[in-house]
């Protein structure tokens, strides 16, 4: 029993890792600020060559935002509708709470890839 849980473990951390994967490019880039400055300075050009993923991404989190955007919205109609008092009412308050949250959450990867992007468009070393 051990051994079936611990596969079906290893095969829910495999699919959360590849669902991060899908959302976040940051893993394919290289760190260019540790090694001798020869390693920092390929490490910084392997860099610019991949920034033209970042785009394909950025598009991503701007359809993520738009549909948070949109069903907190579509929430917020629904509690304007239902009685203050419901169950209804409170479902969709959190909902609409945790809409928010990720909205706001993709509103902030989105600065950091349109900053990250921008960096390595424009900063030569």
């Amino acid at each position: 029993m051990k051994s079936n849980d611990q596969t079906l473990l290893k095969k829910l951390a495999f699919t959360l890792q590849y669902l991060w994967r899908l959302a976040i490019p940051f893993w394919m880039f290289r760190d260019a600020g540790r090694g001798t400055v020869e390693q920092r300075i390929a490490n910084y050009r392997y860099n610019r060559a991949q920034r033209k993923i970042l785009p394909f991404f950025m598009g991503k989190w701007i359809g993520i935002a738009v549909c948070m955007m949109q069903l907190t919205r579509v929430l917020s109609d629904l509690m304007a509708t239902a009685s203050t008092q419901s169950a209804n009412y409170m479902c969709a308050a959190f909902f609409c709470m945790s809409a928010g949250i990720g909205f706001a959450f993709a509103c902030i990867v989105l600065t950091v890839l349109s900053a990250s992007y921008l960096y390595l468009t424009y900063v030569k070393r």
